[in-house]
Protein backbone atom coordinates (compact mmCIF):
# COMPACT_ATOMS: atom_id res chain seq x y z
CA UNK A 1 0.00 0.00 0.00
CA UNK A 2 2.80 2.31 0.89
CA UNK A 3 4.80 1.95 -2.46
CA UNK A 4 1.09 2.37 -3.99
CA UNK A 5 0.71 5.69 -2.27
CA UNK A 6 3.97 6.83 -3.42
CA UNK A 7 3.62 5.65 -7.12
CA UNK A 8 0.42 7.97 -6.77
CA UNK A 9 2.35 11.02 -5.36
CA UNK A 10 4.71 10.40 -8.57
CA UNK A 11 1.84 11.29 -10.75
CA UNK A 12 1.18 14.35 -8.53
CA UNK A 13 4.50 16.18 -8.88
CA UNK A 14 5.57 18.43 -11.42
CA UNK A 15 6.49 17.26 -14.85
CA UNK A 16 9.97 18.35 -14.16
CA UNK A 17 9.95 16.57 -10.90
CA UNK A 18 8.50 13.25 -12.40
CA UNK A 19 12.07 11.59 -13.31
CA UNK A 20 12.62 12.41 -9.42
CA UNK A 21 10.03 10.84 -8.27
CA UNK A 22 10.40 7.44 -10.37
CA UNK A 23 14.15 7.26 -9.34
CA UNK A 24 12.88 7.42 -5.93
CA UNK A 25 11.04 4.63 -6.40
CA UNK A 26 13.10 2.84 -8.04
CA UNK A 27 14.99 2.29 -4.48
CA UNK A 28 13.23 -0.52 -4.06
CA UNK A 29 12.89 0.17 -0.19
CA UNK A 30 10.30 1.44 1.46
CA UNK A 31 12.00 3.74 4.20
CA UNK A 32 14.08 4.96 1.62
CA UNK A 33 11.50 6.07 -0.86
CA UNK A 34 9.51 7.57 1.62
CA UNK A 35 12.85 9.56 2.81
CA UNK A 36 13.26 10.42 -0.91
CA UNK A 37 9.97 11.53 -1.86
CA UNK A 38 9.60 13.40 0.80
CA UNK A 39 12.99 15.76 -0.67
CA UNK A 40 10.66 16.05 -3.82
CA UNK A 41 7.32 16.45 -2.58
CA UNK A 42 7.27 17.69 0.89
CA UNK A 43 4.06 16.76 3.02
CA UNK A 44 1.24 19.38 2.13
CA UNK A 45 0.14 21.67 5.27
CA UNK A 46 -2.70 19.63 6.21
CA UNK A 47 -0.80 16.32 6.68
CA UNK A 48 1.92 18.00 8.58
CA UNK A 49 -0.79 19.37 11.06
CA UNK A 50 -1.95 15.40 11.09
CA UNK A 51 1.63 14.65 12.32
CA UNK A 52 1.37 17.62 15.15
CA UNK A 53 -1.44 16.02 16.32
CA UNK A 54 -0.47 12.32 16.41
CA UNK A 55 2.95 13.14 17.92
CA UNK A 56 1.27 14.62 20.95
CA UNK A 57 2.16 11.74 24.00
CA UNK A 58 -1.39 12.68 25.57
CA UNK A 59 -3.15 11.68 21.84
CA UNK A 60 -1.19 8.68 21.54
CA UNK A 61 -2.28 7.72 25.26
CA UNK A 62 -5.71 8.02 24.77
CA UNK A 63 -5.97 6.44 21.17
CA UNK A 64 -4.72 3.55 22.53
CA UNK A 65 -6.33 3.38 26.10
CA UNK A 66 -9.43 3.92 23.53
CA UNK A 67 -8.46 1.23 21.01
CA UNK A 68 -7.72 -1.56 23.75
CA UNK A 69 -11.18 -0.93 25.17
CA UNK A 70 -12.27 -0.91 21.76
CA UNK A 71 -10.89 -4.57 21.09
CA UNK A 72 -12.82 -5.35 24.17
CA UNK A 73 -16.25 -4.57 23.05
CA UNK A 74 -15.39 -6.32 19.40
CA UNK A 75 -14.30 -9.40 21.10
CA UNK A 76 -17.87 -9.61 23.40
CA UNK A 77 -19.58 -9.11 20.16
CA UNK A 78 -17.95 -11.50 18.11
CA UNK A 79 -18.96 -14.07 21.01
CA UNK A 80 -22.59 -12.31 21.21
CA UNK A 81 -22.66 -12.87 16.94
CA UNK A 82 -21.77 -16.63 17.12
CA UNK A 83 -24.09 -17.38 19.77
CA UNK A 84 -27.10 -16.52 17.76
CA UNK A 85 -25.87 -20.10 15.40
CA UNK A 86 -27.13 -18.86 12.14
CA UNK A 87 -24.37 -19.21 9.25
CA UNK A 88 -24.65 -15.15 8.99
CA UNK A 89 -24.06 -14.78 12.23
CA UNK A 90 -20.88 -17.42 12.76
CA UNK A 91 -19.33 -15.92 9.86
CA UNK A 92 -19.72 -12.22 10.96
CA UNK A 93 -18.36 -12.86 14.16
CA UNK A 94 -15.52 -14.76 12.59
CA UNK A 95 -14.92 -11.89 10.93
CA UNK A 96 -14.68 -9.43 13.35
CA UNK A 97 -13.23 -11.11 16.26
CA UNK A 98 -9.73 -9.12 17.32
CA UNK A 99 -6.88 -11.32 16.70
CA UNK A 100 -5.23 -10.27 19.30
CA UNK A 101 -7.67 -12.01 20.90
CA UNK A 102 -6.58 -14.98 19.68
CA UNK A 103 -5.55 -17.92 22.44
CA UNK A 104 -1.69 -17.87 22.49
CA UNK A 105 -0.39 -21.38 20.98
CA UNK A 106 -2.25 -20.53 17.10
CA UNK A 107 -0.18 -20.33 14.32
CA UNK A 108 0.97 -16.56 13.56
CA UNK A 109 -1.21 -15.28 11.04
CA UNK A 110 -4.39 -17.92 11.92
CA UNK A 111 -7.21 -17.29 13.72
CA UNK A 112 -7.88 -18.71 17.22
CA UNK A 113 -9.14 -22.02 17.70
CA UNK A 114 -12.64 -20.46 18.73
CA UNK A 115 -13.11 -18.01 15.39
CA UNK A 116 -12.24 -21.41 13.30
CA UNK A 117 -14.89 -23.33 14.83
CA UNK A 118 -17.43 -20.66 14.44
CA UNK A 119 -16.71 -20.93 10.47
CA UNK A 120 -16.59 -25.07 10.72
CA UNK A 121 -19.92 -24.25 12.62
CA UNK A 122 -21.13 -22.32 9.59
CA UNK A 123 -19.89 -24.25 7.24
CA UNK A 124 -21.82 -27.62 8.45
CA UNK A 125 -24.85 -25.56 8.19
CA UNK A 126 -24.21 -24.06 5.01
CA UNK A 127 -22.70 -26.71 2.86
CA UNK A 128 -24.56 -25.36 -0.06
CA UNK A 129 -23.78 -21.93 0.97
CA UNK A 130 -21.68 -19.92 -1.99
CA UNK A 131 -20.91 -17.04 0.82
CA UNK A 132 -19.52 -19.78 2.91
CA UNK A 133 -17.65 -21.61 0.10
CA UNK A 134 -15.97 -17.83 -0.90
CA UNK A 135 -15.47 -17.05 2.68
CA UNK A 136 -13.14 -19.96 2.93
CA UNK A 137 -11.43 -19.29 -0.10
CA UNK A 138 -10.56 -15.64 0.30
CA UNK A 139 -10.00 -16.88 4.40
CA UNK A 140 -8.24 -19.62 3.77
CA UNK A 141 -5.12 -17.93 4.96
CA UNK A 142 -5.98 -16.78 8.67
CA UNK A 143 -8.51 -20.22 8.74
CA UNK A 144 -5.42 -22.57 8.53
CA UNK A 145 -7.43 -24.48 5.58
CA UNK A 146 -6.73 -26.11 2.76
CA UNK A 147 -6.59 -24.12 -0.12
CA UNK A 148 -6.86 -26.61 -2.63
CA UNK A 149 -10.23 -28.53 -1.05
CA UNK A 150 -11.50 -24.46 -0.60
CA UNK A 151 -11.31 -23.73 -4.59
CA UNK A 152 -12.59 -27.51 -5.20
CA UNK A 153 -15.31 -26.84 -2.62
CA UNK A 154 -16.30 -23.50 -4.37
CA UNK A 155 -16.40 -24.84 -8.00
CA UNK A 156 -18.69 -27.24 -6.55
CA UNK A 157 -21.43 -24.96 -5.23
CA UNK A 158 -20.60 -21.53 -7.64
CA UNK A 159 -18.68 -23.60 -10.36
CA UNK A 160 -21.22 -21.57 -13.33
CA UNK A 161 -19.86 -18.17 -12.11
CA UNK A 162 -16.83 -16.83 -14.05
CA UNK A 163 -15.47 -15.06 -10.45
CA UNK A 164 -14.76 -18.56 -9.12
CA UNK A 165 -12.84 -19.55 -12.11
CA UNK A 166 -11.29 -16.74 -11.72
CA UNK A 167 -9.97 -17.11 -8.46
CA UNK A 168 -9.18 -20.91 -9.53
CA UNK A 169 -6.91 -19.88 -12.26
CA UNK A 170 -5.20 -17.75 -10.15
CA UNK A 171 -4.24 -20.22 -7.85
CA UNK A 172 -3.36 -22.66 -10.08
CA UNK A 173 -1.06 -19.74 -11.28
CA UNK A 174 0.68 -19.36 -7.78
CA UNK A 175 0.99 -23.76 -7.73
CA UNK A 176 2.85 -23.60 -10.98
CA UNK A 177 0.05 -25.76 -12.84
CA UNK A 178 -0.07 -23.79 -16.02
CA UNK A 179 -2.73 -26.77 -17.98
CA UNK A 180 -4.98 -26.07 -15.07
CA UNK A 181 -4.74 -22.40 -15.14
CA UNK A 182 -5.48 -21.94 -18.88
CA UNK A 183 -8.86 -24.27 -18.28
CA UNK A 184 -10.42 -21.80 -15.93
CA UNK A 185 -9.19 -19.26 -17.74
CA UNK A 186 -11.04 -20.64 -20.55
CA UNK A 187 -14.27 -21.35 -17.95
CA UNK A 188 -13.98 -17.91 -16.79
CA UNK A 189 -14.56 -16.46 -20.31
CA UNK A 190 -17.40 -19.02 -21.48
CA UNK A 191 -19.32 -19.05 -17.61
CA UNK A 192 -23.06 -17.79 -18.05
CA UNK A 193 -22.53 -15.33 -15.62
CA UNK A 194 -19.73 -13.08 -13.90
CA UNK A 195 -20.64 -12.44 -9.86
CA UNK A 196 -18.13 -11.77 -8.07
CA UNK A 197 -19.02 -11.81 -4.30
CA UNK A 198 -17.53 -8.36 -3.19
CA UNK A 199 -20.67 -6.86 -2.55
CA UNK A 200 -21.64 -9.67 -0.48
CA UNK A 201 -18.46 -9.67 1.68
CA UNK A 202 -18.95 -6.15 2.43
CA UNK A 203 -22.21 -6.44 3.12
CA UNK A 204 -21.31 -9.10 5.57
CA UNK A 205 -18.94 -7.35 7.31
CA UNK A 206 -20.65 -4.08 7.75
CA UNK A 207 -24.00 -5.91 9.12
CA UNK A 208 -21.23 -7.75 11.52
CA UNK A 209 -19.88 -4.41 13.30
CA UNK A 210 -23.71 -3.24 13.40
CA UNK A 211 -24.80 -2.32 16.94
CA UNK A 212 -21.38 -3.60 18.49
CA UNK A 213 -21.68 -1.62 21.73
CA UNK A 214 -17.99 0.07 21.27
CA UNK A 215 -16.88 2.81 23.27
CA UNK A 216 -17.05 6.67 22.02
CA UNK A 217 -14.21 8.43 21.08
CA UNK A 218 -13.13 11.54 23.80
CA UNK A 219 -13.00 14.31 22.10
CA UNK A 220 -8.21 13.80 21.85
CA UNK A 221 -9.06 10.44 20.35
CA UNK A 222 -11.12 11.55 17.87
CA UNK A 223 -8.80 14.24 17.18
CA UNK A 224 -6.12 11.75 16.70
CA UNK A 225 -8.22 9.28 14.51
CA UNK A 226 -9.23 11.78 12.25
CA UNK A 227 -5.49 12.56 11.60
CA UNK A 228 -4.32 9.05 11.17
CA UNK A 229 -7.44 7.94 9.52
CA UNK A 230 -9.58 10.68 8.93
CA UNK A 231 -11.91 8.85 10.98
CA UNK A 232 -13.16 10.66 13.70
CA UNK A 233 -16.31 8.81 15.46
CA UNK A 234 -16.37 4.92 15.92
CA UNK A 235 -19.05 4.42 14.00
CA UNK A 236 -17.03 6.00 10.51
CA UNK A 237 -13.95 3.62 12.35
CA UNK A 238 -16.10 0.44 12.28
CA UNK A 239 -16.87 0.98 8.77
CA UNK A 240 -13.50 1.54 7.60
CA UNK A 241 -12.14 -1.51 9.22
CA UNK A 242 -14.51 -3.19 7.21
CA UNK A 243 -13.41 -1.52 3.84
CA UNK A 244 -9.37 -2.33 4.32
CA UNK A 245 -10.67 -6.19 5.40
CA UNK A 246 -12.70 -6.39 2.29
CA UNK A 247 -10.18 -4.65 -0.03
CA UNK A 248 -7.84 -7.03 1.61
CA UNK A 249 -10.00 -10.26 0.75
CA UNK A 250 -12.12 -8.95 -2.54
CA UNK A 251 -9.74 -9.34 -5.19
CA UNK A 252 -8.82 -12.24 -7.06
CA UNK A 253 -5.31 -13.54 -7.58
CA UNK A 254 -4.18 -12.10 -11.30
CA UNK A 255 -1.23 -13.71 -11.87
CA UNK A 256 -2.81 -15.79 -14.87
CA UNK A 257 -4.82 -13.50 -16.31
CA UNK A 258 -1.79 -11.15 -16.63
CA UNK A 259 0.50 -14.52 -17.37
CA UNK A 260 -1.88 -15.30 -19.89
CA UNK A 261 -3.33 -12.35 -21.77
CA UNK A 262 -0.54 -9.81 -21.08
CA UNK A 263 0.23 -7.74 -24.17
CA UNK A 264 3.41 -9.48 -26.02
CA UNK A 265 2.39 -13.03 -25.08
CA UNK A 266 3.65 -14.71 -27.32
CA UNK A 267 0.96 -17.91 -27.34
CA UNK A 268 -1.80 -15.30 -27.93
CA UNK A 269 0.02 -14.70 -31.32
CA UNK A 270 -0.66 -18.60 -31.64
CA UNK A 271 -3.40 -19.38 -29.86
CA UNK A 272 -6.75 -17.73 -31.46
CA UNK A 273 -9.01 -19.73 -28.88
CA UNK A 274 -6.39 -18.07 -26.13
CA UNK A 275 -7.06 -14.67 -27.94
CA UNK A 276 -10.79 -15.05 -27.86
CA UNK A 277 -11.12 -16.09 -23.98
CA UNK A 278 -8.85 -13.34 -22.85
CA UNK A 279 -11.01 -10.88 -24.52
CA UNK A 280 -14.60 -12.29 -23.62
CA UNK A 281 -12.92 -12.46 -20.16
CA UNK A 282 -11.33 -9.31 -19.84
CA UNK A 283 -14.44 -7.62 -21.30
CA UNK A 284 -16.51 -8.86 -18.74
CA UNK A 285 -14.22 -7.14 -15.81
CA UNK A 286 -13.78 -4.12 -17.76
CA UNK A 287 -17.42 -3.50 -17.88
CA UNK A 288 -18.03 -4.97 -14.07
CA UNK A 289 -18.49 -2.07 -11.50
CA UNK A 290 -17.40 -3.99 -8.55
CA UNK A 291 -14.35 -2.91 -8.10
CA UNK A 292 -11.78 -0.29 -9.85
CA UNK A 293 -8.64 -2.10 -10.14
CA UNK A 294 -10.11 -4.99 -11.69
CA UNK A 295 -11.43 -2.31 -14.62
CA UNK A 296 -8.43 -0.77 -14.99
CA UNK A 297 -6.35 -3.66 -15.17
CA UNK A 298 -8.43 -5.12 -17.85
CA UNK A 299 -9.27 -2.53 -19.97
CA UNK A 300 -5.45 -1.79 -20.14
CA UNK A 301 -5.10 -4.76 -21.29
CA UNK A 302 -7.96 -4.88 -23.71
CA UNK A 303 -6.74 -1.85 -25.27
CA UNK A 304 -3.02 -3.20 -25.13
CA UNK A 305 -4.15 -7.06 -26.58
CA UNK A 306 -4.62 -5.39 -30.44
CA UNK A 307 -4.87 -2.15 -32.18
CA UNK A 308 -9.01 -2.86 -32.90
CA UNK A 309 -9.87 -2.53 -29.62
CA UNK A 310 -8.38 1.01 -28.65
CA UNK A 311 -11.54 3.01 -29.97
CA UNK A 312 -13.89 0.67 -27.82
CA UNK A 313 -12.26 0.83 -24.58
CA UNK A 314 -10.16 4.24 -24.19
CA UNK A 315 -13.70 5.68 -23.30
CA UNK A 316 -13.72 3.10 -20.39
CA UNK A 317 -10.33 3.97 -19.65
CA UNK A 318 -11.08 7.76 -19.27
CA UNK A 319 -13.96 7.17 -17.17
CA UNK A 320 -12.34 5.13 -14.78
CA UNK A 321 -9.38 7.33 -13.78
CA UNK A 322 -11.47 10.53 -14.08
CA UNK A 323 -13.50 8.84 -10.99
CA UNK A 324 -10.52 7.72 -9.56
CA UNK A 325 -8.98 11.16 -9.81
CA UNK A 326 -12.26 13.37 -8.66
CA UNK A 327 -12.89 10.57 -6.11
CA UNK A 328 -9.08 10.69 -3.77
CA UNK A 329 -9.75 14.41 -2.74
CA UNK A 330 -13.83 13.04 -1.83
CA UNK A 331 -12.81 10.31 -0.39
CA UNK A 332 -10.04 11.82 1.84
CA UNK A 333 -13.13 14.03 3.31
CA UNK A 334 -15.95 11.16 4.21
CA UNK A 335 -15.36 12.19 7.82
CA UNK A 336 -18.33 14.84 7.25
CA UNK A 337 -21.07 13.93 4.57
CA UNK A 338 -21.71 11.47 3.32
CA UNK A 339 -19.93 9.40 6.18
CA UNK A 340 -17.22 6.28 5.81
CA UNK A 341 -20.58 4.13 6.70
CA UNK A 342 -22.96 5.66 4.46
CA UNK A 343 -19.75 5.28 1.65
CA UNK A 344 -19.16 1.77 2.82
CA UNK A 345 -22.89 0.67 2.30
CA UNK A 346 -23.12 2.29 -1.13
CA UNK A 347 -19.86 0.22 -2.30
CA UNK A 348 -21.91 -3.25 -1.13
CA UNK A 349 -24.79 -2.17 -2.62
CA UNK A 350 -23.45 -0.56 -6.43
CA UNK A 351 -19.78 -1.36 -6.64
CA UNK A 352 -16.95 0.55 -6.16
CA UNK A 353 -17.22 2.64 -9.50
CA UNK A 354 -21.23 2.75 -8.73
CA UNK A 355 -20.18 4.73 -5.18
CA UNK A 356 -17.68 6.71 -6.88
CA UNK A 357 -20.45 8.15 -9.43
CA UNK A 358 -22.14 8.95 -5.78
CA UNK A 359 -19.84 10.87 -4.48
CA UNK A 360 -19.56 12.72 -7.67
CA UNK A 361 -22.94 13.35 -8.12
CA UNK A 362 -23.39 15.07 -4.69
CA UNK A 363 -20.45 17.20 -4.77
CA UNK A 364 -21.80 18.60 -8.26
CA UNK A 365 -18.72 17.24 -10.07
CA UNK A 366 -19.59 15.67 -13.66
CA UNK A 367 -19.92 12.20 -14.66
CA UNK A 368 -17.96 11.86 -17.49
CA UNK A 369 -14.35 14.22 -17.97
CA UNK A 370 -14.39 16.93 -20.04
CA UNK A 371 -13.52 16.69 -23.67
CA UNK A 372 -9.93 18.23 -23.28
CA UNK A 373 -9.48 16.31 -19.95
CA UNK A 374 -5.67 14.66 -20.73
CA UNK A 375 -5.78 10.97 -19.79
CA UNK A 376 -2.75 10.82 -16.41
CA UNK A 377 0.32 8.56 -17.61
CA UNK A 378 -0.30 5.40 -16.19
CA UNK A 379 2.19 5.19 -12.94
CA UNK A 380 5.03 2.19 -13.96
Amino acid sequence: MSVAGLAYAAGQVSATDRTAAEACIALGDDARIAQCMQQIAPDPPEQQRADAVLDDPATQAAMETWSRAYESAMAAHAQALAQRGDVRSLLGAMTVMPVQDAPTGDAPGVLGSQARGWFARARQLGPTDPLVAWVEVTDCHVLGCDRDAAIAGLLQVDGDNAAAHLWANGVAMESGDLRAAREHLHAAAVAPRYQPPTGEFLSLLLDARAGAPVPAMDARTSAGMQAATGTGTAADWMAMQALGQWAAIALAPMQGVSRFCGAGQAQLARDPGLRADCVALLSRLAADDSTLPYAEMATRLLIGLEPGLTGQWTPRLRQLAWWREQSLPLLAGLGGTPGTGQYARWVASDGELGAMAKLLHRAGIAAAPPADWQLPRHPR
